[in-house]
C-alpha cells in the first residue's frame, strides 16, 4: 500500500513539474515566422538604406523584391537565430543571418548581417512592425538597382 502512495506522489510531482515547464517555455520562445520587420541597413560601400523583412510561415523571407529561404534555430530562451539565402535564380546571391528577440521582450528588435556574391557586406537592425505584411516598397527612379546588389 505504501508503494502505491509513493508512486502516486511522484506522479503528481512530475505532472506538476512538466506542466510548469510547458506553461513557461512556450511564451519565451519566439521566431520570425509570420512577422515583418522594418530594418535600417548599412553596407560596406557606405550606403545606408531601409528595407522591410517579411517572414512567412513556409520558410520564405521577402525583402526589396527578393525572395530567400530561411531557417531558424533556438539558441537561447529569449532570442531566435535565423539564416537565409536567396533562391538560385536571383541576379546576385545574398546570404543573411540574424537574431530576433522574443515577443515578450519589450523592444522586439531584429539585427544581423549579410553578404552578397559581389563581396559587399551589410549590417542591419530594426523593429517588428505591428502588421504582419510589409508595405509595398519600390526602388525609386529609373536605372536604380537594388541596394543589396551593389
Amino acid at each position: 500500500m505504501s508503494v502505491k502512495i509513493i508512486q502516486s506522489n511522484w506522479g503528481l510531482v512530475l505532472t506538476c513539474l512538466l506542466g510548469q515547464i510547458m506553461l513557461f517555455a512556450a511564451p519565451v520562445q519566439a521566431g520570425v515566422e509570420g512577422k515583418s520587420y522594418d530594418v535600417n541597413v548599412q553596407s560596406s560601400l557606405g550606403d545606408n538604406f531601409t528595407a522591410c523583412f517579411d517572414f512567412d510561415f513556409n520558410g520564405n523571407l521577402r525583402f526589396l523584391g527578393q525572395e530567400a529561404i530561411y531557417s531558424g534555430t533556438n539558441l537561447g530562451q529569449d532570442q531566435r537565430n535565423w539564416q537565409a539565402v536567396t533562391k538560385p535564380f536571383s541576379e546576385v546571391s545574398i546570404a543573411l543571418n540574424g537574431e530576433v528577440r522574443g515577443d515578450f521582450v519589450p523592444d522586439r528588435r531584429i539585427n544581423g548581417n549579410a553578404i552578397n556574391s559581389n563581396g559587399t557586406t551589410f549590417t542591419f537592425n530594426g523593429t517588428r512592425l505591428s502588421g504582419t505584411i510589409c508595405p509595398q516598397f519600390q526602388i525609386q527612379g529609373e536605372g536604380l538597382e537594388n541596394p543589396f546588389f551593389r
